[in-house]
């Protein structure tokens, strides 16, 4: 099978791709593996090849060894000098896609490419422009059990490890609905819950959308292949061979931890309720399901949300006690453990006093 370069057919703006776009763990390496049993779709682990290309003028958000703020302006000024615009960045990205993607397509001996990279939530406008005839599909999926798969899947035991995904809960939504809405009609969005309840319809939609003949043989992605490579779910999609409405859940075993609950809670109120009805949610049937807030005598040996959410570079004065008084409750028994955090608390307070007011002697 021959393909066709999307850069040989007057710059076809990526006609032969499609990009899955969600938060982390909603479910889209199912969808992906279901998506690539089509006869004419490939898939692989996550690429993550637009994040650099695309971060590597923007204003923030890109570091690198060799100075990327300097890069950037580099890139810019040589754009306006001696090109005819950024548009030309834009079609050497094409150009860039044209040969990874359109070389495992030859390789595979498949027509579309399919790039489930999540975290493209950053940069799916962008895509859009570079790729006007691309397909984009939006998962959604509950935001609380996004939370509960993130703390059983990577956070665990350890309530600090959670501001790694400070963006994938918090930035997310936003910018997933923004996308969604700048799209329009072009945006293919489909919701986790629905799409493992009734696979059958809601698969047959999505394929109807995307101009590719359903097949119910892709229903049983047991029979796919799996993507090589680590980038990809390590626990859920290995459970089963067929879509399973086991997890969708599951979210409400956090209203029994209060650790668990106190995050829940937290994050929706850092949602609110406008954002969840935009996710097609609703957040006083959520706030229900948890149960009582998490006050009282419990809350003591729960970290904040504040803290566990904030980059601990981050972290101000008052968060760095919080945590030294969780850290110290967690450890031991309460009553001694309330003690002990009194003296780290106090001796933290000293040692930045000193640090900061009293000069050094050599």
């Amino acid at each position: 099978m021959q393909h066709a370069s999307y850069m040989d057919s007057a710059n076809d703006g990526g006609a032969d791709l499609i990009f899955v776009i969600s938060q982390p763990r909603s479910g889209s390496t199912l969808l992906q593996r279901i998506l690539s049993g089509h006869p004419d779709v490939f898939a692989s682990a996550e690429t993550w090849l637009m994040l650099p290309q695309i971060f590597s003028v923007r204003q923030s958000g890109h570091t690198a060894a060799y100075e990327a703020d300097w890069a950037r302006t580099a890139i810019h000024e040589y754009l306006e000098n001696y090109t005819d615009g950024e548009a030309v960045y834009d079609a050497g990205i094409r150009a860039f896609a044209d040969s990874l993607y359109g070389n495992a397509l030859k390789r595979a001996e498949k027509k579309i490419f399919l790039d489930k990279t999540p975290r493209y939530y950053y940069i799916a406008k962008d895509l859009y422009r570079i790729f006007p005839n691309a397909k984009f599909v939006f998962l959604i999926r509950n935001p609380l059990a996004v939370l509960a798969s993130e703390l059983t899947t990577y956070v665990k035991d350890n309530p600090r490890f959670l501001s790694s995904f400070h963006d994938d809960l918090l930035l997310a939504p936003h910018l997933i609905l923004d996308a969604i809405d700048h799209l329009g009609e072009d945006a293919n969005v489909i919701h986790y819950e629905k799409f493992v309840q009734d696979p059958d319809t809601q698969i047959r939609n999505l394929c109807n959308q995307l101009g590719l003949a359903f097949d119910s043989q892709m229903l049983n992605y047991g029979k796919t292949p799996a993507p090589k490579g680590v980038m990809n779910d390590p626990v859920g999609i290995h459970k089963h061979s067929t879509t399973s409405t086991q997890s969708m859940e599951r979210w409400r075993e956090m209203a029994e931890v209060p650790q668990s609950r106190h995050f829940a809670q937290a994050y929706l109120q850092r949602l609110g309720p406008d954002l969840l009805d935009r996710l097609g949610y609703n957040y006083a049937e959520l706030w229900s399901a948890l149960g009582p807030a998490a006050d009282g005598p419990g809350l003591g040996i729960t970290m904040p949300w504040s803290v566990a959410i904030t980059p601990s570079d981050d972290w101000s004065m008052s968060q760095r006690i919080q945590l030294r008084r969780y850290a110290a409750i967690a450890k031991q028994d309460n009553f001694i453990g309330r003690m002990t955090s009194y003296l780290s608390i106090f001796g933290f307070i000293l040692q930045h006093f000193f640090k900061r007011f009293v000069p050094h002697r050599k």
